[in-house]
């Protein structure tokens, strides 16, 4: 029983997690956002971002392990995080990208993205029936790893930033630039105007994440994952083997 469309895709996403916040005691940290750019969702198919919540038993810092449990078919993701100090004030009109840089704190992120559908399920799927799914399922929202806030990012160009993100030592995963990268001070503007416009809010000290800077990164277990953003700094997580 696919989301119809984004409208239905969000009520599938707030029921559950009304539900896991009522019957398991479950918070919410923050919100995640993917395929944020025009370049990422003409490749995908996809009509516009794919937003999310960062449920608090989700959230790990720099150097954690992380539960392989936790993970189906996991990727992991380069992204700029960023710590409200205080509530947006959305309520007095909407708010500017510039606006929102003296409210936040960024950070060097990964997200780990999972799904909670069966393997093989999304075999056949339209490119819009995947987007759906993907609202759906929490903006496939898996796990998220969180690095210590840097001072000064206000100078870096985060539109250029060549994240180094590196499973096992490996190769440094592709770099998304130009069309396939959206400014994430941009991208935090769009996740806050539309979380307020789904009847939610930002609190302080809660987290949005702004999208990938690089190509996902396939996870298995005991992989090690290691990134570094010049100017913002490093973080890393380890999965565990069971």
């Amino acid at each position: 029983m696919l989301p119809v469309d984004r409208e239905a895709a969000y009520l599938v996403q707030d029921r559950m997690a009304a539900v896991v916040e009522s019957k398991f005691g479950e918070t919410v940290a923050g919100w995640k956002v993917g395929a944020t750019s025009v370049g990422v969702q003409r490749a995908e198919g996809y009509d516009g971002p794919i937003p999310g919540r960062i449920f608090g038993t989700t959230v790990y810092v720099d150097g954690a392990v992380v539960p392989r449990s936790r993970l189906q078919r996991g990727m992991v993701e380069a992204e700029v995080g960023f710590r409200f100090g205080a509530e947006p004030n959305v309520r007095e009109g909407a708010l500017a990208a510039e606006d929102l840089v003296g409210m936040v704190e960024a950070m060097p992120a990964l997200d780990i993205t999972s799904t909670r559908y069966a393997a093989g399920r999304r075999a056949g799927w339209t490119a819009r029936q995947s987007m759906l799914a993907g609202i759906a399922d929490n903006g496939n929202g898996g796990m998220v790893v969180l690095g210590q806030t840097a001072a000064d990012w206000q100078v870096l160009d985060l539109t250029q930033m060549l994240a180094a993100l590196r499973v096992n030592g490996g190769a440094s995963a592709p770099h998304l630039l130009g069309a396939r990268r959206r400014d994430p001070i941009d991208a935090l503007a769009w996740t806050v105007k539309h979380v307020y416009e789904r009847g939610f809010g930002i609190r302080a000290g809660d987290v949005v994440l702004t999208g990938s800077l690089t190509e996902p990164q396939e996870l298995q277990a005991g992989d090690r994952v290691e990134c570094r953003m010049p100017g913002l700094g490093s973080v890393s997580c380890q999965v565990s083997l069971a």
